[in-house]
């Protein structure tokens, strides 16, 4: 194209054809592949004829970014992005920023100071506009060019605002024991989720008992909700330890049994934590099946051995799931769930914090169940696609060979709305057809199978232009 670019030539006006992969490296006879790449040529040659001139249309952006969330990755996005030439408004629909991670305790060295300064440097943060008590009401636009409208407080107040990306940091929810048959217990009874045990630790005063005493002996039972959700949250063993070493500091005389699976300890610290554990005399018993009654433990080894244990006090390791807006939300954004009910990424090794809506991006839980550093992590990595793409000053390029609809043919059946991935299409009811718009288009041709009445095309991919390069190609 640089090379069309530097004559009189429309840069669109030109074909690759791909000799070298197609032919050359994959045929070892010399006259075959000769013979292929001419039928190629001679494709190329008869479709480019065919082909159109197109224009680029560069669009003015917005530099700034809207983040749904003020959890640790929400708070990491935001001060990844502020800048002098770049406003960040952050919204979060709690009264409070830090999220969970406010109620956790010694994930990361020193974690309630590094979660603290970041709260307090997002409040000194001039570029960073926060929004507390305050949900995301309606989203209009595409990549550069963002209208979004915003509600607060009990008083409904609106602000509308103008950005050109979306960073999704909405975090997760916990998977509520009562819903399996397996961990019946009542609101008297001491069993307490994961969370519950990591608030107390929190607190001057650590782990007791409804009476006020401290308990002799803890179940901690692993996995709770994974069958019912069908996936690993990746982090309940990491933390499950973390929680057996709490225990022992707080008194050795604590007896600690963990009730487990399969171990997934995927960091180089979850090493170091089992060790500890075992070496603390915290009991590590392995199970095909388990289940409570109250504080009553039933357990049945991977031998077959059945087993019964009581204990003071239960302590239940709930999978993470989609927090509960999670539905509502996607359908705002036009950005699909995957089987899970988690944001869907564009591709999970290539692009994990991306999504089918340009300019949408999702990252900590929101996106799957992971720890905080892998939280903050995808946060950093959502910022550096941001900043590298939405330059201050610098247009954006739409891209030029998108699907048109021909209004004589549309019948208005709407399939191609349902079809496209990107929210491209929409129903223009006055005149009774859909409407592509050009700026979020990204000619995947999604919608081209499902007309009826053959409305759509694709600019250079006409039915006449494939037809000549596949015939000339066969000759």
């Amino acid at each position: 194209m640089s090379v069309c670019e530097k004559t009189d030539l429309n840069p669109y006006l030109y074909r690759i054809i791909n000799i070298r992969e197609h032919c050359t490296w994959v045929i070892d006879d010399k006259e075959k592949a000769t013979v292929k790449a001419e039928s190629y040529i001679r494709g190329g040659i008869s479709r480019v004829l065919r082909q159109s001139e197109l224009f680029e249309k560069p669009l003015d952006i917005n530099p700034d970014v809207l983040v749904i969330g003020g959890g640790i990755a929400g708070m990491e996005a935001a001060l990844s992005l502020s800048g002098e030439d770049r406003r960040v408004f952050l919204v979060e629909k709690t009264a409070r920023l830090g999220g969970i991670s406010l109620d956790l305790s010694g994930l990361l060295p020193g974690q309630g100071e590094v979660i603290n300064k970041k709260i307090e440097s997002i409040m000194e943060d001039r570029n960073i506009r926060l929004f507390l008590n305050t949900r995301v009401e309606n989203v209009i636009g595409f990549l550069g060019n963002f209208e979004i409208e915003l509600v607060s407080g009990e008083d409904a107040e609106t602000t509308e605002i103008m950005t050109g990306a979306i960073v999704v940091a909405t975090g997760c929810g916990l998977f509520e024991p009562g819903k399996s048959d397996r961990y019946s217990y009542s609101g008297s009874d001491e069993v307490y989720t994961s969370l519950s045990i990591e608030k107390m630790f929190s607190g001057d005063e650590g782990v007791k008992l409804r009476s006020g005493k401290q308990p002799s002996s803890v179940a901690l039972i692993h996995c709770v909700g994974r069958e019912e959700k069908n996936y690993c949250s990746g982090i309940c063993c990491s933390y499950m330890m973390k929680l057996a070493g709490f225990f022992k500091n707080q008194s050795p005389d604590i007896q600690v049994t963990e009730f487990y699976r399969d171990l997934c300890l995927p960091q180089k610290d979850d090493q170091e934590r089992f060790t500890a554990a075992e070496a603390a005399g915290v009991t590590l018993t392995r199970v095909s099946d388990v289940s409570i009654k109250g504080t009553d433990v039933s357990f049945e080894r991977m031998d077959g051995e059945k087993n019964e244990q009581s204990f003071d006090m239960v302590v239940l390791a709930p999978a993470l799931e989609p927090s509960a807006d999670t539905e509502e939300l996607a359908d705002l954004l036009t950005v699909p769930m995957d089987e899970s009910g988690f944001f869907q990424e564009v591709h999970k090794m290539t692009n994990p914090v991306g999504t089918s809506t340009d300019g949408v991006f999702i990252v900590g839980t929101a996106h799957g169940p992971k720890g905080v550093s892998d939280s903050m992590q995808f946060a950093r990595a959502s910022a550096g696609q941001i900043l590298t793409r939405l330059i201050p000053g610098e247009k954006l390029i739409p891209e030029v060979k998108v699907t048109e609809i021909l209004e004589a043919y549309c019948t208005g059946c709407g399939n191609c709305l349902e079809v496209c991935v990107y929210g491209a299409i929409y129903s223009d009811d006055s005149r009774g057809i859909s409407v592509v718009n050009e700026a979020v288009c990204r000619g995947c041709g999604n919608c081209f199978g499902s007309c009826p009445s053959g409305a759509l095309r694709t600019k250079h991919f006409t039915n006449i232009q494939l037809y000549r390069e596949v015939d000339e190609a066969l000759r």
